[in-house]
């Protein structure tokens, strides 16, 4: 019988660095979210798209998004994630579902359909790319492992689900390695204005390049050769990554720690040329 996969977008109006975030315009006359509706539309591997989001009142706009761009919405708790992905997972009957969120408008498009044919391949429970920028990135996350997930974890701090879900010694994972060089020390994810003007420039760089679905290698030819100077695209190793509970890590622990879950992983070599 075929696997069921549903894609998950989490996505909030609300937001403090740059609000409204997922509502900004990357091209002109399309939203963010708008943008990675699309891309994500492209990838038959996938059975159908929601939005998932609170049902807070200031998420009311999320429902003419969902309906002009003709995907489902979920409205469900403010801040469990988990439980929002949970119950879609359970009204679709999925076997897997795909976390992505709202603020990763670049989200990798050419290896998607490589992670959901692997999960399904070797019963994995978790496929993620690895030595990518931040925001670079779906999750395809098995149900089962997820309900388990969620029985062992504190559902109000799930923002930080890949933490708890990303534990080669709870789940079977899987790692997708495209790139021989390690870009994890790069951001395409928005969270700040000079985010979104960076991502805006990677798009209206190149006139050649179809830029609603442009590649993830084509994004850091961009990064590398023409803007290199863009703020913001390198996180020092002095930087700091959120944690759980207020607490915090610096980025060359947080390096280490993803770099001793992908050795524990299986992992698939997929070198892009």
């Amino acid at each position: 019988m075929k696997n069921k996969t549903i894609a998950c977008i989490i996505a909030r109006t609300v937001s403090t660095r740059l609000p409204i975030k997922i509502l900004r315009d990357l091209l002109p006359n399309q939203s963010m979210i708008e943008f990675l509706i699309h891309r994500l539309k492209g990838i038959e591997e996938i059975d159908d798209i929601y939005i998932c989001t609170s049902k807070d009142i200031k998420d009311d706009i999320l429902e003419d998004i969902a309906y002009r761009n003709k995907v489902k919405l979920y409205r469900g708790s403010e801040e469990s994630v988990i439980e929002r992905i949970l119950d879609v997972a359970e009204i679709e009957d999925a076997n897997y579902v795909i976390r992505i969120t709202g603020d990763n408008p670049l989200t990798s498009v050419e290896y998607l359909p490589n992670q959901i044919k692997l999960a399904h391949k070797h019963n994995l429970d978790y496929v993620r790319l690895v030595n990518v920028p931040i925001g670079a990135t779906a999750e395809v996350i098995n149900t089962e492992a997820l309900k388990k997930c969620y029985k062992e974890m504190d559902p109000e701090v799930s923002e930080y689900l890949m933490l708890f879900i990303f534990d080669p010694s709870k789940f079977k994972c899987g790692v997708i390695i495209p790139f021989k060089e390690d870009y994890s020390n790069y951001s395409i994810t928005v969270d700040t204005p000079d985010d979104l003007i960076r991502v805006r420039n990677i798009l209206m760089y190149n006139s050649n390049i179809n830029k609603s679905n442009i590649l993830l290698s084509e994004v850091l030819d961009i990064l590398n050769q023409e803007l290199k100077g863009l703020p913001g695209k390198e996180i020092k190793n002095n930087g700091i990554v959120k944690l759980p509970y207020g607490k915090t890590m610096s980025f060359d622990e947080f390096s280490l720690d993803m770099s001793n879950r992908k050795l524990k992983s299986m992992q698939f070599i997929s070198y892009h040329e």
